[in-house]
């Protein structure tokens, strides 16, 4: 049994049995019965967008926790943090989500997995803007790209989902002196990915920040060619 998006519906019409076929099993088979249906609430709420399949996955999720942590899979369980954490986000439980990230951000460190410090960092990094804590956000971001840059996998794409929250902030904030060589670092980062792997990803962020930068420049340059500091371009893109 599995959760997958084209079976999921299958799968929750056996959710109601789902203590019956975790009865008396070990904790891996009971963590892997409880992940199938929590992905198939997942694949759920993707495709109808109900809110009862997020509360369903993050319930589901929070029961299975506890087991990976006895099992010593702490990846897995700092994954399924931040997935917990993303969902109760998204039904506005930032409070909750914030207390997940944290969990999950510890369980990094504590494990050196700099990959789960990273994505747990751009979660809190989010419920601090949701809450106006923007000083505060800006900085758990810049500690989302400062531990993707160190992360286990050496997978670029976490370096670039953190440049994509702190980019994000910036833009929103009009520090425009700090985005401006994030935005070219972040688009050097694509390309050079993208020779490699033959895979193109993150190409449409990466033309539309460069235009944005580009036309945010354009917009506070004078005819004479020098640049207004940032401080000027902040003054006139809040107005």
């Amino acid at each position: 049994m599995a959760g997958n998006e084209r079976d999921w519906r299958g799968v929750l019409k056996w959710e109601g049995r789902m203590e019956e076929l975790m009865a008396g099993e070990p904790d891996d088979t009971c963590s892997e019965i409880l992940k199938a249906f929590s992905g198939a609430h997942h694949f759920g709420f993707q495709e109808t967008g109900s809110r009862d399949h997020a509360r369903s996955f993050v319930g589901l999720e929070e029961r299975r926790i506890p087991l990976q942590g006895k099992l010593q899979c702490f990846r897995d369980q700092g994954q399924a943090m931040c997935a917990a954490a993303d969902s109760l986000l998204t039904l506005q439980r930032d409070s909750e989500a914030a207390t997940w990230y944290q969990r999950a951000r510890d369980v990094g460190a504590a494990h050196g997995m700099f990959t789960i410090e990273s994505t747990a960092c751009i979660g809190l990094g989010m419920a601090a803007f949701n809450a106006g804590r923007q000083e505060e956000g800006r900085a758990l971001m810049r500690n989302a790209l400062v531990a993707a840059e160190l992360n286990e996998l050496d997978d670029p794409r976490y370096e670039l989902d953190a440049m994509t929250g702190l980019i994000s902030t910036l833009f929103l904030t009009n520090l425009i002196d700090e985005v401006e060589p994030l935005v070219l670092r972040f688009r050097e980062t694509v390309m050079v990915q993208s020779e490699k792997t033959g895979v193109s990803f993150a190409e449409f962020d990466s033309l539309h920040w460069s235009a944005r930068l580009h036309e945010v420049l354009c917009l506070c340059t004078p005819r004479f060619g020098t640049p207004y500091h940032s401080s000027v371009i902040a003054s006139s893109t809040a107005t």
